[in-house]
């Protein structure tokens, strides 16, 4: 029974694939119009959105019990949930919107560019799971929002000292490695098949009281959380081909900007496209009580630069998508549309500064594939690693530097510069965060040079020890190379003088006597370019191999020395290690003070020990 003073929707129809062309007010229009109810010749300011809070966790851990009970509380309904549950609080003030967050990677990183809190819970009876941490780095990445705790199955312990130790432990490390001064809520046991009253409750209480801040960046992007779905496809054309792309229409509150008809936008997983058309429609939560008044339609047509503006519930068309994005709907699976800028539309090559994650086992290897997030986008690329050596040059790395940051270069769609980015990479890796990076200006750009051989035959010789040497490929800048060492494959030094009349030819001098069958190899950086590989990540295949990993994967956090925990694998900047058994995969990481104490230790001897000289490589290009 509903509460007299709040509503719930549960919308169960509204993720079915409705099959039908027309509805009394879902046609495809010709223009820009605006459908709103009453009789004023201009539409008043929309209220905000639904705030979103999306609740999240690793697998089992009681994300959609929360959920239930949270709704419970607020209408007093007990239905099972499929998708998104958005409900209006008993003062008619607030709309909250809950979603789930599902356990595979792609869904995790578009929940991060949406959420406006986040509820992290945490199976206290186990202990942090790496979910709760990766979930946390991609928060970070694309602007954190507000972040509380919850801890689950409480009532599994039996000893009330533990409990207390365990809640203890728990809210203090949330507090301090988790989210600095995060809050903390127990969920302590179950009553009548949901959470605890009285905890529910405080919890409630708690989200009601808060003031929600869009980023920066939502809040100069517009961008749609769909909560229906309709494939508007003609039944003719579905019946001629049912693998035809097809017609859909997407319907949600608008967030962040304005957005107007023709506007481009990235439907996560899917694409770049083009809005055929944007229509507001009927609110299904209005707040203003007018709007439940039975009243005229009246429609306006738009001037031709205004746009729809943020809190106005949305009807999106787009053409040409995959039919399988109809056929493999997944309603907990939710759609992320998000405008794109002009300057985000093309691609090409783009480079960030970069620095691993400290918890990421493995060093990346440039060429490797990675899975990019950045914007509104996910997609795979190649990237490859480089340091200053110097006038702006950077050397090519075959790995990236364990505890520094580095130049990285990828190809793309194009990202503003300061976009902040996560990497990813998909491989079972107990920690699948690799690293963060920031997009820079492309005024700073710069080249990237890979050490590289080029052989050489002499055209002629003189005295036996000088000699005209023709390099290949012909193209090479000899003159820029005065100086540099050469060597013949048997291992007679020489250096080259000056750049002869014909390009690609060194006068060269040699320490010992050389002949016309000798091959002469001389060492030079060479501009080097990452890959031309990117690849969408499509959300077409239902369901991520990562979420039906069966091993748990949890953290434990320390102060002790590396050496006193067994299986050690420990580095300094690595500063972690795998435990693994047939059911259990830990990662035992070191507490960030101990970390800076053994940073600051290695770096006091690292200034004890003497200067080694580098040998000296020429640039060229």
């Amino acid at each position: 029974m509903s509460s007299p003073n709040s509503q719930v929707d549960h919308r169960p129809a509204a993720f079915r694939i409705y099959r039908d062309f027309k509805e009394c007010e879902d046609v495809w229009d010709d223009g820009n119009r605006t459908m709103y109810w009453g009789n004023d010749h201009e539409p008043e300011a929309p209220p905000p959105p639904p705030f979103l809070i999306l609740v999240q966790g690793p697998p089992n851990v009681g994300k959609s019990l929360l959920i239930r009970s949270l709704v419970n509380h607020f209408t007093m309904e007990e239905d099972d949930i499929q998708g998104p549950v958005t409900i209006i609080t008993a003062d008619k003030r607030t709309r909250l919107q809950f979603v789930e967050c599902p356990d595979d990677i792609s869904a995790m990183i578009d929940a991060a560019k949406y959420a406006d809190l986040v509820l992290l819970m945490v199976d206290a009876s186990y202990g942090f799971e790496a979910e709760t941490f990766e979930f946390l780095n991609l928060l970070q990445a694309h602007g954190l929002p507000k972040v509380m705790g919850v801890l689950t199955h409480l009532d599994e312990f039996e000893d009330e000292t533990k409990l207390n130790d365990t809640k203890e432990r728990l809210q203090d490390l949330f507090r301090t490695e988790i989210y600095q001064g995060a809050v903390t809520y127990n969920l302590s046991g179950l009553q009548h098949d949901l959470y605890n009253m009285g905890d529910v409750q405080e919890l409630a209480e708690e989200i009601l009281t808060l003031q929600f801040h869009l980023s920066s960046r939502r809040a100069a992007h517009p961008y749609v959380l769909v909560d229906r779905f309709k494939d508007a496809t003609p039944l003719k054309k579905v019946h001629k081909n049912a693998n035809c792309k097809r017609n859909i229409c997407l319907y949600g509150y608008l967030r962040g900007c304005s957005i107007k008809s023709g506007a481009k936008v990235h439907i996560a997983g899917f694409g770049d496209f083009y809005l055929a058309g944007v229509r507001s429609t009927t609110d299904p939560f209005p707040l203003s009580p007018e709007m439940d008044k039975e009243s005229d339609l009246v429609e306006l047509t738009h001037m031709e630069n205004e746009g729809f503006r943020t809190g106005t519930y949305l009807r999106l068309e787009v053409h040409g998508v995959p039919f399988k994005m109809v056929q493999n709907h997944d309603p907990c699976h939710l759609i992320l549309v998000g405008g794109i800028s002009f300057e985000e539309e093309n691609n090409g090559y783009m480079q960030v500064r970069l620095k691993r994650h400290n918890w990421h086992m493995k060093l990346l290897k440039s060429g490797d594939p990675v899975t990019v997030s950045a914007g509104w986008r996910r997609y795979q690329t190649q990237p490859i690693y480089a340091r200053e050596i110097n006038n702006g040059q950077h050397k090519y790395l075959e790995f990236n530097p364990e505890d520094e940051h580095c130049l990285a270069m990828f190809q793309g769609p194009v990202a503003p510069p300061c976009t902040r980015i996560a990497v990813v990479q998909r491989k079972k890796d107990a920690f699948r965060i690799a690293a963060k990076a920031v997009v820079l200006e492309p005024k700073h750009h710069s080249k990237i040079m890979k050490d590289s051989k080029r052989e050489g035959k002499p055209q002629n010789i003189y005295n036996e020890r000088t000699a005209l040497i023709k390099f290949e490929p012909g193209d090479i800048d000899v003159a820029a190379l005065k100086g540099a060492p050469i060597q013949t494959r048997s291992g007679i030094w020489g250096m080259v003088n000056e750049e002869a009349e014909e390009k690609g030819i060194a006068r060269c001098t040699f320490e010992d006597t050389i002949c016309m069958s000798d091959t002469f190899i001389m060492r030079v950086l060479c501009q080097f370019e990452a890959p031309c590989f990117f690849k969408q990540y499509n959300s077409i295949v239902p369901v991520d191999d990562e979420s039906l990993r069966k091993k748990r994967r949890g953290v434990e956090i320390i102060d002790g020395e590396p050496s006193s925990y067994p299986y050690s694998k420990f580095t300094l900047f690595l500063n972690i290690m795998y435990m693994c058994d047939k059911e259990k995969e830990t990662v035992v990481v070191i507490s960030e003070q101990k970390r800076l104490d053994m940073l600051e230790k290695h770096e006091e001897e690292e200034l004890k020990k003497p200067v080694i000289g580098l040998p000296r490589i020429l640039c060229y290009g």
